[in-house]
């Protein structure tokens, strides 16, 4: 198959991660070209984790985030009479770690498969309250184009009339959710792996951040999302049963996914070269409490079990409806070998909670998770 590849990254400290390298050398050998698209100026590190695997790369501001990448790589960089000498196109982002299984397979699978367009997850119709109700479309991360789709017009005007995204949003609204749209409308066939294995999902549940476990496991899918490892995420404790299982049989170098877990925890102010804050936190104090015994807190719990660390318990304010056992706030003593974990997602809500407690502790003995610089941009 003459098949182009054009791979978006986005690093802001100019560097280029090794699993990049691991996904590039895995794909290798099933495109004809392979293109990587550096929403950023300059790679100040990590080129050598990707040159032996490419064709070019080129550079860019990060403009209408992947979307604005694809749009400028097809319509300005390559130009169309160069993209119509290809039968596939490929468009994938960096969000995602693997492969865990050999690529081909799926390769193999969909072309035996009635389908114009592919990806790997199809979304059931839902709401999500940013973009307002939803139809069923197949996710963006990674979407394959064939001849058909490839050289219509319609793809074509598509990709030339795509307003920039600004947002992430509107990166869903203008891209994602515009492109099945407009494919779907005008009679091409999309499909996804999960509709090969004829999986079913809630309105509302998205399987990359809900069902890891599940499609790794059970299903062989080749990827896992960075974004299921966010510890806000409500499928963490699927995700994290996932890479387990990943490490214990041995279908990934897992160092490089444990370390986005902790980096989710930086946040700024630490000594420079701290990655993961929270560990600096929980080492300094004696005593550690988890404050909020919400979704964010549990999946705190499951993180200390992971990391060997020691907590006290949750706090609470209020005890009230509370499904799991909780220790008021008022009933502990606090001294200086105290560190109180605020784990809210919500920063106003964060910030009431300091005003609380802060009578009875230090500023520096609190640790709000809804600062950390992974998790405050989502």
């Amino acid at each position: 198959m003459n098949r182009l590849c054009i791979y978006m990254t986005y690093n802001k400290e100019n560097k280029i991660e090794e699993y990049i390298g691991y996904m590039l050398k895995a794909l290798r050998g099933y495109t004809t070209t392979l293109y990587v698209v550096c929403n950023f100026p300059v790679i100040l590190s990590g080129l050598e984790y990707i040159e032996p695997y490419i064709d070019q790369i080129f550079y860019r501001e990060n403009r209408g985030l992947d979307a604005g990448a694809y749009k400028d790589m097809l319509c300005n960089f390559i130009g169309w009479d160069t993209v119509y000498q290809y039968d596939e196109l490929i468009l994938m982002n960096d969000s995602f770690f693997g492969p865990f299984y050999d690529f081909g397979n799926y390769f193999d699978l969909m072309e035996n498969i009635a389908r114009d367009f592919w990806g790997m997850t199809r979304h059931f119709p839902g709401e999500y309250a940013p973009v307002g109700k939803y139809p069923s479309h197949i996710q963006s991360y990674f979407l394959t184009f064939c001849s058909r789709v490839l050289k219509s017009n319609q793809f074509r005007r598509f990709w030339e009339e795509l307003v920039y995204p600004k947002t992430y949003p509107e990166a869903i609204l203008n891209y994602e959710l515009k492109i099945n749209e407009v494919l779907k409308n005008s009679g091409y066939v999309p499909k996804a792996l999960t509709d090969v294995w004829g999986m079913v999902f809630e309105g509302n549940e998205n399987p990359y951040l809900d069902y890891s476990l599940e499609l790794i496991r059970d299903k062989k899918f080749p990827i896992l999302k960075k974004k299921s490892l966010l510890i806000t995420n409500k499928g963490f404790a699927n995700a994290l049963e996932a890479v387990i299982f990943i490490e214990d049989n041995k279908l990934y170098p897992t160092d490089w996914i444990w370390n986005i877990i902790d980096s989710q925890f930086y946040m700024e102010g630490y000594p420079s070269g701290t990655v993961n804050c929270l560990e600096c936190f929980v080492r300094k104090y004696r005593k550690v409490y988890i404050y909020g015994a919400g979704l964010c807190g549990k999946n705190l719990l499951l993180y200390f079990d992971r990391k060997g660390w020691e907590q006290k318990g949750f706090l609470v304010s209020n005890q009230t409806e509370q499904d799991m056992e909780c220790i008021l706030f008022d009933d502990i003593c606090i001294d200086d070998g105290t560190g109180i974990i605020i784990s809210v997602m919500h920063l106003e809500v964060s910030e009431k909670i300091v005003e609380y407690i802060g009578n009875r502790c230090k500023k520096e003995q609190l640790f709000m998770i809804c600062t950390c610089a992974c998790i405050r941009e989502f």
